[in-house]
């Protein structure tokens, strides 16, 4: 299962036939995107759950027979952490979230049969707990816009984030606005709102010398994205991630509709699965 952090046309993507997108619609984001994606907290993420999910493979096949009641017992636990008083300890409760959120994610046999319904909980309790906590914002793009396909939600979450940071005190606390702006134009097709979350990560990044070389890149991108040619192939591919790795029906169906609000074609494969084609 691949992890998309913070996704983006990139290796192992399928871009073209296999995805149904024709390079020529891509081709003016591939550049842009390609730079917003290759940053070194996407990399650490993705190192991270790929480690995660290799210690997950030796239990392949141990879905518990009462998955689907151990998904409940864990939202209940997450709810009463949110509710109750931390007395301190926010910090210990957000580090313990981001953990058991890496088994949860990482736990994929069971994933399959449960879905990934606790995604949107567990960072709404670490969001909530301890919003520096700069480690879990790569890890909540990937989980609630894509598994979830709940962007509106991220983004919701990642800019509450945004309040309670400082980019004084915390220097890589620009890569906050630049999740936000890729969710929001890939999933959204909002490229005004990227290019304005794009201008808060240059500002950001410009208050630190080891992050102003990021500030050209990202003001460049931005004013691409106001003036930026039809980005329908590149919402096209992130629907259609979505739509493959989702487990739960409802987040299929609305990958789907949003898919078909793009003009996609529903149509199927070989194998008898169902595709999306986006024409010419």
């Amino acid at each position: 299962m691949n992890l998309p952090v913070s996704p983006a046309p990139g290796p192992g993507s399928g871009l073209g036939s296999e995805s149904g997108t024709d390079h020529r619609r891509l081709s003016p984001w591939i550049s842009r995107l390609g730079l917003l994606v290759n940053g070194t907290v996407a990399i650490a993420a993705a190192l991270g759950i790929a480690t995660i999910q290799q210690g997950t493979i030796a239990q392949a096949g141990r879905v518990p027979a009462n998955a689907q009641l151990l998904q409940e017992q864990t939202g209940i636990k997450l709810d009463l952490l949110q509710r109750l008083p931390a007395l301190g300890f926010e910090n210990c409760i957000a580090n313990w979230a981001f953990l058991s959120y890496l088994q949860y994610f990482g736990d994929t046999d069971t994933r399959t049969v449960t879905g990934y319904d606790l995604n949107r909980d567990y960072f709404r309790l670490m969001v909530q707990r301890d919003p520096r906590f700069l480690a879990i914002y790569p890890f909540l793009s990937a989980g609630v816009s894509y598994y979830q396909g709940e962007p509106e939600t991220a983004i919701a979450l990642m800019a509450t984030a945004t309040d309670s940071l400082d980019p004084q005190v915390q220097p890589e606390a620009f890569w906050v606005w630049r999740f936000m702006a890729l969710d929001r134009l890939l999933l959204l097709g909002d490229g005004s709102g990227a290019a304005a979350d794009l201008e808060m990560a240059a500002r950001w990044a410009n208050q630190n010398p080891r992050s102003q070389p990021y500030v050209p890149m990202f003001l460049e991108t931005a004013r691409f994205f106001r003036s930026a040619p039809d980005s329908r192939g590149v919402q096209f591919f992130a629907w259609n991630s979505v739509y493959t790795e989702a487990v739960d029906e409802p987040i299929k169906r609305r990958a789907a509709r949003e898919l078909i609000l793009l003009g996609a074609q529903r149509t199927t494969d070989a194998q008898g699965q169902t595709v999306f084609v986006l024409p010419d």
